[in-house]
């Protein structure tokens, strides 16, 4: 999500991490864009239309594209100096946290949904194609709620040698809260929410009655694991940078050790979230078939 770093920052010259970070995004650009064009095509043409969770999955498609076609422009902004202006800096980074917020809610309404459609199969049947639609539509419209702290935030930022987009924080505690909302909204509270679905699953998923539905299942559950592994390191980052501010007064090497660690590996950890988007669409073409014999 955030591939770009905040103003304290920003470096003179390029670093090994800035071109690892590059390289990341360059190689997700080429594999994902592809990768989850085809799932949707594929979808669309053989996938049975009825069920919610291919509406999810292609939603989730969808989001996964809406992050990954703005890499060029980051990796131009990690490589170079930002050129094209406030208002295209602000854009790019509207698309960058929408869709990663989409993408956060649209896998915790996958996993829900698999728990509410094996466990309790008529409560979810009451809910109409029109209800359904409307709740793809909330989930963006919270995403763009969710996102609008740190895209308010974002300005050019004028270093030595360039220029560059990133999020300005006038003030620590700003910073501050900005970092506990995003760990909050994006990571804690959709992965308890995702873990209380799979404990409420778990139980009836292995039951034999349930046996025709296991590999859809499996695959909700391996777009969530991969969801988390590579979204988590970004979320340490998070992390570092929360106890960084909190012990900036009492524990100022301490502190000042988190802001190197933070400094030196942020973008990378930042990157590694653009790699679940490319994931996405392999896990589905293992899966194709069972989706499609999917009511």
């Amino acid at each position: 999500m955030q591939n770009h770093s905040d103003s304290s920052l920003n470096s003179t010259s390029l670093t090994t991490a800035n071109l690892v970070s590059s390289g990341l995004m360059g190689f997700c650009f080429m594999i994902g864009v592809p990768g989850n064009i085809a799932v949707i095509f594929f979808i669309v043409r053989h996938f049975k239309m009825d069920n919610f969770t291919v509406h999810l999955m292609l939603n989730l498609a969808a989001a996964d594209i809406l992050c990954l076609i703005t890499l060029p422009v980051w990796i131009y902004n990690q490589l170079y100096s930002w050129s094209i202006g406030q208002s295209s800096c602000k854009f790019f980074a509207a698309l960058v946290y929408c869709s990663a917020y989409s993408s956060v809610i649209t896998v915790t309404l996958l996993s829900v949904y698999r728990c509410l459609q094996i466990r309790h199969p008529q409560l979810w049947s009451r809910m109409s194609k029109r209800r359904e639609r409307a709740l793809l539509i909330s989930g963006w419209a919270l995403a763009l709620l969710f996102s609008c702290p740190s895209v308010l935030a974002q300005e050019i930022v004028q270093s030595k040698s360039k220029k560059s987009c990133g999020r300005i924080l006038h003030s620590e505690e700003y910073r501050l809260t900005a970092a506990i909302l995003e760990m909050l909204l994006a990571f804690f509270l959709p992965f308890t929410i995702i873990l209380t679905s799979y404990c409420c699953l778990h139980q009836k998923v292995t039951q034999g009655t349930f046996s025709h539905r296991q590999r859809l299942t499996k695959l909700v559950t391996r777009i969530v694991v991969t969801f988390f592994i590579f979204y988590a390191p970004h979320q340490i980052i998070n992390l570092f940078q929360i106890f960084e501010i909190v012990f900036k007064s009492s524990l100022p090497v301490f502190s000042a050790k988190l802001h190197e660690i933070r400094s030196s590996t942020g973008d990378i950890a930042g990157s590694l979230t653009f790699i679940n988007s490319c994931v996405n669409p392999f896990l589905y073409a293992v899966a194709s078939k069972t989706l499609r014999q999917q009511k």
